[in-house]
């Protein structure tokens, strides 16, 4: 597979008709055709479904439009690092990241960075630690910021100075706000929405297994989810009560919800890791030696 048959293959996907792509390509509809056929016979399996007024990716071609954006965006982000003038610091640096109010860390990181070095543009990917790691391992992201991760000394990783407190969201009419914290038995009684990382088999695993203990079996789980802010509409509605991190949801007078911290304490420690043993591009390099002068 060539670079410029994978951007053929991705315009075709963007404009949904041969003609639009090849105006945008700015090559004639026959040759881009001969081009993504030449390209089916290759992988030996049909990517487009094509109608009489437009086509649409096939499964399979729905799976290399994913690859091929990784691809292409890796080959791009690597010319560009090459590019570029010794004296002149610019191009992109690529971070995946969970929620999590550690992220303000990198964010003033971020922010320093691009007073300093204002061609740099970062690129930001929210995501859970199973999308978070595929993109580390396919050099999509150069840095992932991670929360416990327990494999987390797999990779090249410097341990962030916040951690994030765990607690309980739950709609403002729950009993359970007259308690200024929550304990295991205290989460018993009713549903919880937990973070899909930490439940499998209807059942808690990680950290939050561990935090209630011999307990951790009674506990009853209505849903998982992987975006807080999803999460936090099904506590609204009354699905259950919510284990995330503090100070990812507004909560308070108006909001319908509120929010007190788990006892005894559980936390989870924030790092940002990179792959071993592969060169960083220049603008990652220079931010991650930022971020470690920041972090003493």
């Amino acid at each position: 597979m060539e670079l410029r048959t994978l951007r053929y293959f991705l315009a075709v996907c963007e404009h949904g008709t041969m003609s639009r792509a090849a105006e945008a390509l700015h090559v004639t509809q026959p040759a881009l055709s001969r081009q993504i056929a030449a390209l089916e016979r290759e992988l030996g399996t049909p990517l487009l479904e094509r109608r009489s007024r437009s086509v649409t990716p096939t499964e399979k071609g729905l799976y290399l439009r994913r690859r091929a954006q990784e691809i292409v965006g890796l080959a791009d982000q690597t010319t560009s690092d090459l590019a570029r003038g010794e004296d002149i610091v610019e191009g992109d640096v690529f971070i995946g990241a969970g929620e999590s109010e550690g992220l303000r860390v990198i964010a003033r990181h971020v922010r320093a960075f691009r007073e300093k070095y204002p061609d740099v543009r970062f690129h930001l990917h929210s995501g859970n630690a199973p999308d978070l790691i595929e993109r580390l391992e396919h050099g999509v992201d150069d840095f992932s910021v991670l929360m416990s991760y327990p494999d987390v000394d797999r990779y090249a990783h410097l341990r962030l100075s916040p951690t994030d407190a765990w607690g309980v969201l739950m709609r403002d009419d729950d009993p359970l706000v007259a308690r200024d914290t929550a304990s295991p038995a205290d989460l018993l009684d009713a549903p919880l929405i937990v973070p899909e990382r930490h439940a499998k088999g209807g059942g808690l695993t990680g950290l939050l297994a561990t935090w209630f203990g011999d307990r951790a079996g009674e506990a009853t789980i209505a849903t998982t989810y992987n975006l807080a802010y999803n999460g936090a509409l099904l506590a609204r509605e009354g699905v259950g009560r919510m284990l995330s991190f503090d100070g990812l949801t507004t909560v308070g007078p108006g909001t319908g919800l509120e929010f007190r911290l788990l006892f005894p304490p559980l936390v989870s420690v924030i790092d940002l890791a990179w792959k071993r043993d592969v060169p960083l591009g220049d603008a990652a390099r220079r931010f991650l030696e930022l971020v470690r002068a920041g972090n003493l």
